[in-house]
């Protein structure tokens, strides 16, 4: 049995505040953040759902497809688990009969809105006509802001991972490779370094930089090249997300250039991020450091915090203003792109603490461009 690694307490503190009588997690990261579980199906699969159960007073249960029963009752720390069967009972109506038995027919009932189709949304309504419902998100991101001890430890072990990966293949980046070649290689380094999988990998070389998320292609690296790579995996069910950049050869004076501009920014956000700050502050000195170094800045946010997905509340951007608190952990990216010709990405992982913030990435140094 799994033991949890969700804030339960915090959960538990949150819903008693609120005027839920239960909660419902439907989504793919909050429903192992409150069973201790990854159904991996769930990833893939978005009709065959898994559902927790959690009310304000009372035992939660959780719900999955009758093929993920065996290792899920070996590893959830949920005792109450039930189990449906795929394509003769909707998962919805097995909600509706836990919902009913808890009577809580008539309570008022949080779904994650944001996640659960239509199709299921109405089902719903239609078997529980006496109930109120009103979405959850909020609830469940409030609680995962702040990380547990292990979601610190996965979280920064998986960072430091992908950087490895990211060092150990730009090391070894040559003229005349693909970009193909480059992927592989790093996807290879990533599940070498601890992931189960690759969750998303971009890495390209020359013109291919200046766009944010390009595939991997034919083209060729050629001296003079810039290398920008923007990659995650799942470590632990954790996901990484590192961005890193590198030149093939010696730096041109104008890449060196960029680069330190962008590295003089990029520092003054890592030393924004600190306890009773706004997310938004982060942003905010992210714009005017672009305007002051004379780099453009058409980007909607300078980064995120991270968890059981790449892009986690709070989101750095104008309109966040979350107050920052201990044990946030957040990503802070920042990068400068012109579509067709070069683009750069440096992205830390930052753990902030009361003594200020506490950057968790390090092992690819990123003070100076970093020469292939």
């Amino acid at each position: 049995m799994n033991e949890p690694f969700g804030n339960l307490e915090r959960l538990n503190t949150f819903l008693a505040d609120s005027d839920f009588d239960v909660v419902v997690a439907v989504s793919p990261e909050n429903v192992p953040y409150t069973s201790g579980v990854f159904i991996w199906s769930q990833r893939g699969i978005r009709d065959r759902l898994a559902l927790t159960v959690w009310p304000k007073s009372g035992k939660p249960t959780l719900i999955v497809c009758n093929i993920e029963e065996p290792q899920t009752r070996e590893e959830t720390f949920i005792k109450d688990l039930r189990s449906y069967e795929e394509f003769r009972t909707s998962p919805i109506e097995l909600l509706a009969d836990v919902v009913k038995e808890k009577g809580l027919a008539k309570g008022h009932i949080g779904i994650e809105m944001r996640y659960l189709s239509a199709h299921y949304w109405e089902q719903l309504r239609s078997l529980l006509p006496q109930a109120t419902f009103d979405e959850c998100d909020d609830l469940f991101a409030q609680v995962r802001m702040i990380k547990t001890e292990r979601e610190i430890e996965v979280l920064t072990q998986a960072a430091r991972g992908t950087e490895r990966a990211l060092l150990a293949t730009c090391a070894t980046i040559h003229k005349g490779e693909t970009e193909k070649s480059m992927a592989q290689r790093l996807a290879d380094n990533i599940l070498l370094t601890g992931a189960g999988k690759v969750e998303f990998l971009y890495i390209n070389a020359g013109p291919n930089t200046g766009y944010p998320h390009c595939d991997a292609a034919s083209y060729q690296c050629r001296v003079g090249d810039i290398i920008k790579a923007d990659c995650g995996g799942l470590y632990a069910g954790f996901t990484s997300d590192v961005a890193r950049t590198a030149v093939i050869g010696r730096a041109s004076n104008e890449q060196q250039s960029i680069y330190n501009r962008l590295v003089d920014v990029h520092q003054e956000c890592l030393a924004t991020a600190r306890v009773g700050n706004r997310a938004s502050d982060i942003f905010e000195v992210m714009k005017k450091g672009h305007e002051r170094v004379k780099l453009p800045f058409p980007l909607p946010h300078a980064g995120h915090s991270t968890g059981l997905t790449a892009h986690e509340p709070p989101i750095l951007n104008p309109f966040d203003h979350t107050v920052l608190q201990p044990n946030m952990m957040l990503y802070i990216e920042t990068r400068v792109r012109w579509p067709g010709r070069e683009g750069y990405h440096i992205e830390d992982l930052v753990l902030l603490t009361n003594d200020g913030p506490k950057i968790m990435t390090g092992a690819f140094n990123t003070s100076i461009l970093f020469e292939i």
